[in-house]
């Protein structure tokens, strides 16, 4: 009786024992990688603090789950203050954390929940955290569409991820994981445009899951000298590094997809891996019989990161990423339901694969250089068939591309004259693109190209008193088989930290970025920017930034309105000769960080985008959709429920308010003569379609336990149903110009849990 009694005493106390958070980490020296040891970890919002261990270590045991701002100080280092870390049980938080040598520590650098402060100060550089997309509504935990909250930003269409930035299509954007240049890393590559072929710039999913991101690097338009081959913008995918010291897992079934995450210690000496699937769960569903209409599509892909520390401080980190994709269209069997052509065709069969593997070496020199050399190779291979009773002949697409990038570099002190990096990307780049198209006498196309990149560069980052500075210089040669050419990319970024609270910047880059694969022509695209912003912190967790910005663009190849500038999935054939493009704007945002039990992010911009056609005038692009104005706000209620355990409730919202985008009108006597839409292009982008309004919630409730924790989460993207006009095209059903919305009231209900 005795023992029975103890037995449940026992099951009393675990039961109502409170849980507990972990949060740990490392401080190491930004340039050469070293732990610095005795830096001070403060927990401002406990006065809790704690210094590193011999290893750059610390550690902050038995926390309540919540969120916390951690501030980072070492004498001669900038301060570093990390305004939103929210620890959860079930789930160590680790946080590998680099400080740049400073000859005074003016001030503070304020960022989110990321782990260095290099170009913080630079509103042209985001930082998209994991916890962001877990906490911003209708993101689907993808951080190309958690970009779309902040100013400069839009998205394409509502199916996809294809991000207009500034103005400018989304083939300017470059996609990176982990620093090295990838293919595009989406499925459904066709999902969101005007042709339903594949493009080079988005998709419908990300196949990078969220349980693997860190952050995402978000650049626009400007850049440090080690970055290069884009116009437009640049997504750095970085991962996290798995536990090192216990084993984790998370599983997530929502209805974008079922995933399985696990991570560990795998040997002595630190070493760790981390590894996530994701299968897709209408795929699952189609397995057990379910149907969703006339469509079926499906996505799976595995992902990994592994981590071996080796002699001397080294870190050995290899990666890769598997994925597949599929959505296969069948028509109505009665044909007295068919509604628009789609419905013409008997099959419409798209299908893709992709896989990127990837390592990267760091080894500290002596104490004050770091070398690096990291490569990745990545291949996608995309097709479209399409089958129609009406057609002479089938539409089919077919494409295929491959990267291989190489990095080597090596960074060394000049105290007191900053640091200085020296390094060479290159990058071959092989291409086909094959197209059958029975319609607008396109006939066969099959292109393909093998091109060479090598750029050497050099980048200097040093403090005079209260400037910062950034030069940096980038030679691209670029070359294939008959031609080679050469550019000089320079990229300067000027701070000036005015006081604890003012700063004052201005940023130049010059960059170019490969001709895509429809491109019959070798010849690289260019785009310079400058801009000026100011950056205020209204308070510790709360700033308002500004900012003022000039881009051009040249050689882009077709002629105005058939040109490069003013095409997304590249439908149009490429025209002789080149055009020019430029953007100007303003852009504004009021951020108030999620330190408290609220938090919001307003941002607005008006821009102007404009090509030269071949009259010589300047007038709007495809994308100039003129504003944008985006409020995302949130609200959490926090506390301990009846068996003292702790609960977190969230409600946030996002409103978007954008200016259409552009359209050429349509001929319709020709469309109707051809049978399938004829844009008047010379004409240029005359008509704008309505504006855009969406608005987004998502609710969610955490459980936090003593060994695990779950959230149960709901999205609902166009909460109130707006029909968004996504395009005009003529409909040879109809036999007239018809209008395609974008998505409506769109739910997504989640549940997530780690142990």
């Amino acid at each position: 009786m005795q023992q029975f009694c103890l037995t449940l005493s026992l099951l009393f106390v675990l039961t109502t024992l409170s849980a507990q958070a972990t949060l740990r980490g490392s401080i190491t020296d930004a340039d050469n990688g070293q732990p610095l040891v005795g830096a001070t970890v403060l927990l401002k919002n406990l006065g809790r603090g704690a210094d590193t261990d011999s290893l750059g270590r610390f550690r902050f045991s038995d926390l309540d789950p919540g969120r916390y701002q951690l501030q980072v100080a070492y004498l001669g280092y900038q301060q570093l203050e990390l305004q939103e870390v929210l620890v959860s049980a079930g789930k160590e938080v680790v946080l590998d954390i680099e400080l740049e040598e400073a000859p005074t520590s003016l001030t503070t650098i304020t960022v989110k929940g990321s782990r260095t402060a290099q170009g913080s100060v630079s509103p042209n550089l985001l930082r998209l955290t994991q916890e962001e997309t877990l906490r911003f509504p209708a993101t689907f935990n993808d951080p190309a569409r958690l970009a779309q909250a902040y100013p400069g930003v839009v998205g394409a269409d509502d199916q996809a991820n294809h991000l207009i930035i500034r103005g400018q299509s989304p083939l300017g954007l470059n996609w990176r994981l982990e620093g090295l240049e990838i293919v595009n890393p989406n499925h459904t590559a066709n999902a969101g445009t005007f042709s339903d072929r594949s493009s080079l710039s988005g998709g419908g999913v990300n196949a990078i899951s969220s349980q693997l991101l860190e952050e995402g690097r978000f650049y626009l338009g400007t850049y440090s000298a080690a970055l290069g081959n884009a116009t437009g913008g640049l997504l750095d995918m970085r991962l996290r590094t798995g536990n090192n010291e216990k084993a984790e897992y998370t599983l997530q079934a929502g209805l974008i997809g079922i995933d399985l995450a696990a991570e560990g210690p795998f040997r002595a000496g630190g070493a760790s891996y981390l590894i996530n699937y994701r299968y897709s769960f209408t795929g699952l569903l189609t397995d057990l019989g379910a149907q969703f209409g006339n469509e079926d599509i499906r996505f799976q892909d595995l992902s990994f990161k592994f981590l071996v520390p080796g002699a001397a401080g080294s870190r050995l980190a290899v990666f890769g990423l598997l994925g597949k994709s599929s959505n296969v269209f069948l028509p109505p069997t009665d044909t007295t339901e068919w509604g628009t052509e789609k419905d013409l065709y008997n099959t419409i069969d798209f299908s893709s694969e992709m896989a990127t593997v990837g390592f990267s070496w760091t080894r500290p020199h002596q104490e004050k250089g770091l070398w690096r050399l990291a490569g990745a190779w990545s291949g996608l291979r995309t097709e479209r068939l399409a089958l129609a009773a009406d057609l002479p002949a089938r539409e089919w697409d077919n494409l295929r591309q491959e990267k291989t990038s190489l990095q080597i570099s090596y960074r060394r002190k000049l105290l007191p004259f900053g640091s200085l990096t020296l390094g060479v990307e290159m990058l071959r780049l092989d291409q086909r693109v094959a197209r059958e198209f029975p319609l607008l006498l396109e006939g066969l196309l099959d292109i393909s190209s093998d091109i060479y990149q090598v750029s050497p560069y050099l980048d200097w980052r040093f403090q005079v008193r209260k400037v910062l500075l950034q030069l940096g210089a980038r030679t691209s040669f670029w070359a294939n088989e008959k031609e080679q050419k050469t550019y000089f990319e320079p990229r300067l970024s000027v701070s000036y930290l005015a006081s604890a609270k003012n700063i004052l910047g201005a940023e130049y880059g010059v960059s170019t970025q490969a001709p895509s694969p429809y491109t019959p022509v070798f010849r690289p695209r260019k785009a310079q920017q400058a801009s000026l912003f100011w950056t205020y912190l209204l308070q510790a967790d709360r700033k308002l930034t500004l900012q003022v910005y000039q881009q051009q663009l040249s050689a882009f190849t077709g002629q105005a309105a058939r040109s490069e500038i003013n095409q997304l999935e590249l439908m149009q054939l490429a025209t002789p000769g080149t055009t020019r493009g430029r953007t100007r704007g303003v852009e504004a945002s009021l951020q108030q960080f999620a330190t408290g039990n609220w938090w919001y992010v307003l941002s607005g911009s008006i821009f102007d985008a404009r090509y030269e056609n071949t009259n010589g005038d300047w007038v709007k692009t495809r994308f100039a959709h003129d504003y944008a104005a985006t409020l995302t706000l949130g609200k959490e209620w926090s506390g301990l429920d009846r068996k003292g355990q702790f609960n977190r409730f969230g409600f946030n919202v996002r409103i978007q308010y954008n200016g259409g985008l552009r359209a050429a009108p349509i001929l319709l006597d020709n469309s109707r003569a051809v049978r399938t839409t004829v844009f008047d292009y010379d004409t240029g982008f005359t008509q704008q379609l309505p504006a855009y309004f969406r608005t987004d919630i998502r609710l969610y409730f955490q459980k936090n336990r003593l060994h695990w924790s779950s959230m149960l989460s709901l999205d609902i993207q166009n909460v109130t149903g707006q029909q968004n006009t996504a395009y005009t095209y003529y409909d040879r059903l109809l036999d007239a110009v018809n209008t395609r919305y974008q998505l409506e009231f769109i739910p997504l209900l989640s549940y997530r849990i780690n142990f």
